[in-house]
């Protein structure tokens, strides 16, 4: 993909899923669609993960348009979804036929990019997936999901990454949605996939400890190609790491992103007034929290977590639960 490193800014899905527990709806997206179009990001994630759920559950909103408006108003930037393998967008596995459907209606309906993951990294919740996407013409991003355990182990990730190229994967991403990816672990595994897979490395993680910022530079200096990150205001703690943040850092650097910093501050700013509207939907945490290295909480749940808690009348119990 080049020397200039790549992002995609994920706000519309799990910048919002981890901050306010998926309660952004379509008309707070609209206003700066056409801006975030315009930054020259690689993508934009816009769909999968919660945002179905939360359309039907919450929100009131048919997520099929939702997805048809979005790609409506972004002409430019790809639009990407993330896919739970054999789950599909749900908590169970469902029929070959149904997975195959939904790929197509997902990439007929706007998407370009599908990140399929299974939490075991099971391959064989990925094939259905990976076959569909590529005969529908989108691309397979095959994520390899990421934690601490005696058995995920490096071999274990390059063997894992190895069975997705195989199925084709156009990219490979490395999934660490609880932030428990450290920077020099980020290096490491970066540079290993590279140069043993020798297809596009994309980086998912979290700030939820407060490395986020340090696990991306790791990572541009071990050559990944792409990057997921969050506008400022929406990001950082159970969210991705800031965008500007890591713009700015690489500035007059050799990974120089050449993004219009000014530009991304606005549209941080507009972000901040959204934000204060759902605070109600918060995780409620104020500073990074080094105890996620223990817990290993992905960043996405824990919002909705603490929301499902409270729905029941538990938020005096949530560091218990």
């Amino acid at each position: 993909m080049g020397r200039t490193i790549r992002f995609m800014e994920t706000i519309l899905r799990d910048g919002q899923q981890s901050q306010i527990a998926t309660r952004m709806p379509i008309e707070d997206m609209l206003p700066v669609l056409e801006d975030l179009d315009s930054c020259g990001l690689y993508a934009l994630e816009v769909w999968g993960g919660a945002t179905f759920d939360s359309c039907l559950r919450y929100l009131g909103e048919d997520p099929w348009e939702r997805l048809r408006t979005i790609r409506k108003h972004v002409k430019n930037t790809k639009l990407q979804m993330l896919f739970r393998g054999q789950n599909i967008l749900g908590y169970k596995h469902y029929a070959d036929d149904v997975v195959a459907e939904f790929c197509k209606k997902s990439i007929e309906n706007g998407i370009d990019v599908v990140r399929v993951f299974d939490a075991l990294n099971d391959i064989r919740n990925v094939v259905d997936n990976a076959e569909a996407i590529k005969e529908c013409g989108g691309l397979f991003e095959g994520a390899i999901s990421y934690t601490i355990s005696p058995v995920h182990t490096l071999d274990s990730y390059l063997e894992y990454g190895q069975q997705l190229k195989d199925l084709g994967a156009d990219t490979i991403a490395i999934k660490d949605m609880a932030g428990l990816l450290k920077p020099y672990a980020a290096k490491l595994l970066v540079e290993t996939l590279k140069s043993e897979l020798k297809i596009p490395v994309h980086l998912h993680t979290h700030d939820t400890t407060g490395a986020g910022v340090a696990t991306v530079l790791k990572a541009a200096e071990a050559g990944v190609d792409i990057v997921d990150l969050a506008i400022e205001s929406m990001s950082s703690c159970t969210s991705q790491p800031s965008l500007n943040a890591v713009v700015t850092a690489l500035q007059g650097q050799e990974r120089d992103t050449g993004l219009d910093f000014e530009g991304l501050d606005e549209l941080s700013r507009y972000y901040e007034h959204v934000r204060k509207v759902y605070k109600s939907n918060e995780s409620g945490m104020v500073s990074p929290n080094a105890q996620i290295y223990k817990y290993e909480i992905p960043g996405g749940q824990y919002s909705n977590l603490l929301a499902q808690v409270t729905e029941m009348g538990s938020k005096d119990e949530f560091e218990k639960i």
